[in-house]
């Protein structure tokens, strides 16, 4: 095969910052920093929406949050803009995806598969864990179903009897261990973790992949490994609860917001009452080693994954993406989770690339969640003509050491997800300066990153910088027009069925997706 496969493995609300190769000071990351040292690893990621679901349909669409218009969770992405399953399916990809996709609301029955987006296969298994995750315990490992039963939440679509069966599992179950705790969202997984939802989500992405292997040799696969995890709760299995001290945990990073006053951060700090810990540094040590627990455990699921593909033989031949959705401040600058905190631990992830004739290299190039569209198709040997209009730009030139004429000059952040539905839009730029305005009268952030990386002396106050705060407006307010430069798929015209593009010289060329 000339196409590669490709597995796309993404953790959830897990920032650069707290992975080993990009400078935790943690141990929890031996296979995640082996793939980085053997492949390229990207040093300026950025999320272009900083929770869940508009990030992820952005990396799924190639698309910016206002074409794709999933701006906040627990809304449904519709298929009048192409994904990169589609695409690849259409070259001759067999397409699978296993975990959490979080493109519907979580307060509704998930749909049965993702084929509508182009995975041939799917196993879903979102946050609540509901679906094919509980049943799978229920069918075969009934002497644990009431333990797994007490982690599932969300249940408004669930029937009366079963709300009843989760209330009394989570009373028997976690209750006390929640009583017991310094915070009521950190403590230990009761389910061991064989049992576990981040080991089901690798069975099935192994199983999956076996069956591509005996059943489409012909095809290259794709596919795409999603965990729930380290995402909160912070409740590792053991043998992870205790596999890290919090004693070796690293300090979080000083506070630099309060004293301005800035309402939307103050109410984001209240996520179930984390205000009333976050200056207790003994307890963000301890969810910080619970946190790290989690992470260890992806890890050790990342490391299946790559002894798999050695052991079939498929290393010559098999390109391995590893990345986030978003990260989570825990506890930096006292605030926790995701959101409108757009300081380095919620909006810089990691992007690793492994595989053979990839240089081992760190990359300070820019780069966002619309690159990653762009990027498969490369892979996938698909040139213009089969590609929907994207936004994104390739990162696959570099990480064969091969250098490029068009790079970011900035990258676009947004966030509407706050307690009081507040926008928040910001940008990175090349020259390494972060730049954010919030939906408050002359409210906003401007940090030099280069002198001050832990963000702690906010310039957009400072009179003497402001010949830098109207460069850095107008930069932003021209990063944010590029979304409507680039044709909407919904739009084109229909030429004998079939979407089409314009030609320079005004014709029409057919494109790969008939309507």
């Amino acid at each position: 095969m000339t196409q590669p496969n490709i597995i796309f493995i993404m953790a959830d609300q897990l920032a650069a910052g707290s992975i080993g190769c990009y400078g935790s000071h943690v141990n929890s990351t031996p296979t995640i920093d082996g793939l980085a040292k053997a492949g390229a690893r990207f040093e300026r990621c950025y999320v272009s929406a900083t929770v869940c679901a508009p990030n992820r349909a952005t990396i799924l669409t190639g698309r910016s949050p206002v074409i794709h218009g999933i701006v906040t969770n627990n809304l449904d992405l519709t298929d009048d803009n192409p994904t990169y399953a589609q695409v690849l399916q259409s070259q001759g990809y067999h397409t699978g995806g296993f975990g959490k996709f979080h493109h519907t609301c979580m307060g509704l029955p998930l749909p049965k598969d993702f084929k509508s987006f182009g995975f041939d296969e799917t196993v879903i298994s979102e946050d609540p864990k509901w679906g094919d995750y509980i049943n799978w315990i229920e069918r075969e490992h009934p002497d644990y179903y009431k333990t797994a039963l007490s982690m599932c939440w969300g249940l408004p679509f669930v029937e009366k009897e079963l709300k009843a069966q989760n209330r009394q599992a989570v009373a028997e179950c976690l209750n006390e261990r929640r009583q017991e705790s310094d915070w009521s969202l950190m403590y230990s997984s009761p389910l061991p973790k064989e049992l576990h939802q981040t080991t089901f989500i690798t069975d099935k992405a192994l199983g999956f992949m076996s069956e591509s292997i005996k059943e489409q040799s012909d095809q290259p696969f794709f596919c795409f490994v999603s965990y729930v995890d380290p995402h909160d709760p912070y409740d590792p299995p053991a043998p992870y609860d205790t596999m890290f001290e919090p004693d070796d945990m690293p300090d979080p990073i000083d506070e630099s917001w309060v004293e301005r006053g800035n309402s939307i951060l103050k109410n984001s700090q209240k996520f179930c009452e984390f205000d009333t810990v976050a200056q207790n540094k003994d307890t963000i040590k301890k969810l910080r080693a619970l946190y790290h627990g989690s992470i260890k455990f992806v890890d050790d699921q990342v490391n299946r994954i790559v002894e798999f593909i050695n052991k079939q033989g498929l290393a010559d031949n098999t390109i391995i993406v590893f990345t986030t959705d978003h990260g989570d401040m825990i506890g930096d600058h006292e605030l926790i989770t995701k959101g409108v905190k757009f300081y380095d631990k919620g909006i810089r992830c990691p992007l690793i690339v492994y595989g053979k004739g990839i240089e081992p290299s760190m990359i300070d190039r820019l780069t966002c969640s619309l690159d990653f569209f762009p990027s498969f198709c490369d892979w996938a040997k698909i040139d213009n003509v089969g590609r929907p209009p994207l936004e994104g730009k390739s990162f696959v030139p570099l990480c064969y050491g091969q250098e490029e004429n068009d790079s970011w000059k900035e990258v676009t952040v947004e966030s509407t997800y706050s307690e009081e539905g507040s926008a928040v839009r910001g940008i990175i730029t090349d020259d390494n300066w972060r730049f954010t305005i919030f939906d408050l009268p002359n409210t906003g952030e401007m940090f030099n990153l280069n002198e001050d990386p832990d963000e702690q002396v906010n310039l957009f106050y400072n009179d003497e910088y402001n010949d830098k705060k109207f460069e850095l407006y107008e930069r932003m307010t021209h990063a944010f027009m590029r979304s409507s430069k680039t044709h909407q798929y919904r739009n084109l015209p229909v030429k004998d069925g079939d979407k089409c593009m314009l030609t320079d010289g005004f014709g029409l060329r057919n494109n790969l997706f008939q309507v």
